[in-house]
């Protein structure tokens, strides 16, 4: 069960309450128990290891994965076997490259193949991208990556000057609160954990003062949200003349563009933190106080930088970023292709930590969508209603004024009517009832003049 649960969402205020802190509960002990606390402490003491010994660290995990996949993982040891390799051909983190880069479609081609045979069942869990492109992709975890990706997300918190029970606001795309919801609050607490969850679904002019009222109610240590919505709160509390003092502010997510740091920073009197992070649970990067660049977490997992052609770039190149994740056993992915672009830099952040800085990451530019009532919806609130589509290559949404939102869909040919109705209503789920929503099918999408895609395109201006 998920907090849009359909139970959860027909509840009232304090029975949501209660039933987000039981399901806190059940996943505490998984998430943040006694093996939580070693991968984290282990995390930490990696700050102090030199650049030398964190990639003897990848090159000693790196040899257990490959040896895992080639022995109970088809899909790696057909591919080694089809190229003569074997786990021996394997001694140093830059052998990975005999190996093919592994793309979005062949995910999708061989998920069964991809599929660990001696990890039981529950120890897996499921999981999926946000489906910026409007292709969700699939893929398993086990319990080691769920435990080492929430220490990663605690230790760019210990950085940013979070501590774990400190009390801090979430300001991401849990559909926490009914989407028809017009009054407060807007707003569900998980005491398990200290975390005020807040809606990014109610951002709009005649709410945002709610907001503002329970920020300085609540006195955050920190606030953790999208860039788009903590610009949109940060924009209504600059033009009402407010300022809320809150010591730790992060981002992620999203592209975070400069004149939403300056704003954010300026109204929150704080510094922001950016951090890097994938569904896939390949390639994790941290922003310390220095601010310049990410941090690879050289621990979490191993990255590369390629050209068009798959090929290494040079130190300091811009390319695709390629990862390996050294902590997920039931689904590895290995040399696992991403749609971002960034560069390793040779210099040595100030901050002593040997930890790879990489360039801060570029991605799709997109847009915000106006709605007629005022409300603002971020990006990555749009994605939620591809998740559950398996039948979509691309998509792209379009928003022609207030009232007309057009949703283009490049379709496989096992598309059905009911994902077309699912997709429909949760678009009208997300939209309101006031927004005419026009699918479309679609051989091709348009880029940009660059060859840029945008995957949400608005023609209506924000106010």
């Amino acid at each position: 069960m998920g907090l849009s649960g359909s139970i959860y969402k027909s509840l009232g205020h304090n029975s949501r309450t209660f039933l987000l802190n039981a399901y806190a509960f059940t996943l505490n002990a998984e998430r943040y128990g006694d093996k939580f606390k070693r991968i984290f402490s282990d995390f930490i003491a990696n700050e102090d290891l030199s650049l030398e010994e964190l990639r003897e660290y990848q090159r000693e995990r790196l040899k257990i994965l490959i040896r895992h996949a080639y022995d109970h993982v088809p899909y790696y040891r057909n591919t080694m076997k089809s190229l003569k390799l074997r786990p021996s051909d394997f001694n140093d983190p830059g052998d990975i490259a005999k190996l093919p880069v592994l793309t979005r479609e062949d995910i999708k081609l061989n998920y069964n193949s991809l599929k660990a045979d001696n990890v039981p069942w529950y120890k897996i869990r499921h999981g999926h991208t946000s489906g910026t492109t409007g292709s969700p992709l699939e893929f398993l975890w086990d319990t080691s990556v769920c435990v080492a990706h929430h220490a990663a997300d605690w230790r760019q918190k210990k950085w940013a000057g979070l501590e774990f029970g400190d009390r801090f606001i979430s300001l991401q795309g849990r559909q926490i609160v009914p989407l028809g919801q017009a009054r407060p609050p807007f707003w569900v607490m998980n005491a398990v954990h200290n975390q005020l969850f807040m809606s990014s679904f109610h951002l709009k002019d005649d709410f945002l003062k709610y907001y503002v009222d329970k920020i300085i109610d609540f006195k955050p240590k920190a606030i953790e949200g999208y860039p788009s919505s903590l610009y949109i709160l940060a924009r209504h509390m600059e033009n009402n003349d407010i300022k809320i003092p809150v010591p730790v502010v992060l981002s992620s997510s999203e592209t975070l563009l400069p004149f939403q740091r300056e704003l954010i920073e300026r109204v929150f009197c704080c510094q922001l933190f950016d951090f890097y992070g994938m569904a896939e649970r390949v390639v994790y990067g941290s922003e310390c106080r220095e601010h310049k660049g990410k941090h690879l977490n050289m621990d979490y997992g191993f990255t590369e930088i390629v050209d068009s052609h798959n090929m290494p770039a040079g130190q300091g190149q811009y390319g695709a970023v390629v990862s390996t994740g050294l902590w997920n056993f039931a689904m590895p992915l290995i040399r696992y292709k991403t749609s971002d672009i960034s560069a390793i830099s040779e210099s040595r952040c100030e901050c002593g930590r040997s930890f790879q800085l990489f360039d801060n990451i570029t991605t799709k530019a997109e847009d915000i969508i106006v709605l007629k009532d005022g409300r603002l919806i971020p990006p990555s609130i749009m994605t939620h209603p591809f998740k559950t589509i398996k039948n979509v290559s691309m998509s792209q949404i379009v928003q022609e004024d207030h009232d007309h939102v057009k949703v283009y869909l490049k379709k496989n040919e096992s598309f059905t009517s009911s994902e077309y109705k699912e997709l429909y209503n949760g678009m009208r789920e997300r939209l309101g009832s006031d927004v005419d929503i026009e699918i479309i099918f679609a051989p091709d999408l348009d880029k940009n003049a660059s060859g840029k895609f945008r995957w949400v395109i608005s023609k209506i201006p924000i106010p």
